[in-house]
């Protein structure tokens, strides 16, 4: 593989883990300040909004500055920040670290689609399907791993991302600039089809983080340890890293509309089952609708990926990358809101904890369907 792509791939990584790895320590984080799932999820939206709100300012700067420049100092500034979360004494200054390391985030993450398919224009499909695959392993494997780091403690979920941001660093010597950026975001925005694409692909990673937070906060309520939740949310990170190029090459001969159809159709229907499984058994329910999820997933994302930035008018690619990014910040800091706080209110209202993650999932999968009608309307 090229180390130009390799070097992008670790950044996406870096950022996404960081994103979604507080997701299983959720509820240790909540018995250690005494707080609901409502409040424990800020962490999570903290760095999520961070994001959102950096990705087209540096989309900007990035002309002005240079791509690459950004993204190591993205690196080296998410580093620190993950040293300093480390040794965070109180949930307001955590929440304040995470907003910060979501900036930090962006200058990361921000540029990479418009750079891969810079790099690749005659394999937009297989770059994009890479780095969904990686964004998708990065969202998912970081609830994987920081199970498994909660249970040395609330500070090692930090520290998780410090040695693929090394490595990401070391790596990032020859990577490749953008092509001349003109126009405005205006213009990107007005081009056909642009915002329907980018509207599915928010619902698409909302319905994501939030059945994440949702099941881990299920799993813990039925008293599976921050470790157990995270090797259970390992399966779809598997899937993905064996779908997702394939996934891609087969959006670029197939289409990508068609593919991220059917890919959100099939995550409307694991959405239901999955709100049902874990009812019927908490870990092998849990596990089976994981799986049947992953597929839905795969075939989503690098098609619809690849569409938003295809419909992109030339000149204007890091402003996709930009936009593209924000839309999945954004939908995951709505998903993770959205299911911290349904799951409370259904804590309140529903005779137990199983009925709670129910309908919370079928409330989340109730928005998915409508990336789906989406991208039915788009195509």
């Amino acid at each position: 593989m090229d180390s130009r792509l390799v070097a992008l791939l670790f950044g996406v990584l870096l950022g996404t883990v960081s994103e979604s790895s507080l997701a299983p320590a959720l509820p240790l984080l909540a018995r250690i300040y005494g707080v609901g799932p409502d409040t424990a999820q800020q962490a999570v939206s903290a760095g999520l909004l961070g994001a959102a709100l950096a990705y087209l300012p540096v989309a900007w700067l990035a002309r002005h500055l240079g791509a690459a420049r950004l993204f190591r100092l993205g690196l080296i500034l998410h580093a620190a920040l993950a040293l300093a979360l480390a040794l965070a004494s109180s949930l307001p200054y955590l929440i304040l670290l995470r907003l910060a390391q979501g900036v930090a985030t962006a200058m990361v993450v921000g540029l990479v689609p418009g750079l891969a398919t810079s790099a690749f224009p005659q394999a937009r499909g297989y770059a994009m399907g890479m780095v969904a695959s990686t964004v998708a392993t990065g969202t998912l494997l970081g609830p994987a791993l920081g199970g498994l780091a909660a249970t040395w403690g609330l500070s090692y979920v930090f520290l998780l991302p410090l040695p693929v941001g090394l490595l990401a660093l070391f790596l990032s010597g020859n990577l490749p600039e953008l092509p001349r950026q003109e126009g405005s975001l205006r213009r990107l925005l007005e081009a056909s089809g642009f915002l329907q694409a980018l509207a599915a692909t928010s619902l698409y990673f909302l319905h994501t983080l939030g059945t994440t937070v949702a099941l881990a906060f299920h799993l813990g309520a039925e008293g599976f340890s921050p470790s157990a939740i995270g090797t259970l949310l390992l399966l779809n990170p598997l899937q993905l890293l064996l779908l997702g190029a394939w996934a891609g090459r087969t959006a670029d001969r197939l289409g990508y509309n068609r593919m991220a159809l059917l890919g959100a159709y099939l995550l409307v229907a694991a959405g239901v089952g999955f709100a049902l499984l874990p009812l019927w058994h908490p870990l092998w329910g849990s596990a089976l609708g994981l799986l049947l999820l992953g597929i839905g997933r795969a075939l989503f994302q690098a098609a619809n990926n690849a569409l938003v930035l295809s419909l992109a008018p030339g000149g204007l690619e890091g402003l996709a990358s930009g936009a593209l990014s924000v839309a999945r910040a954004l939908g995951q800091a709505l998903g993770s809101a959205l299911a911290g706080g349904s799951l409370a209110f259904f804590y309140a209202v529903l005779p137990n904890h199983r009925l709670a993650f129910a309908a919370t999932l079928l409330l989340l999968t109730g928005l998915m369907g409508l990336s789906a009608w989406l991208v039915r309307a788009r195509g």
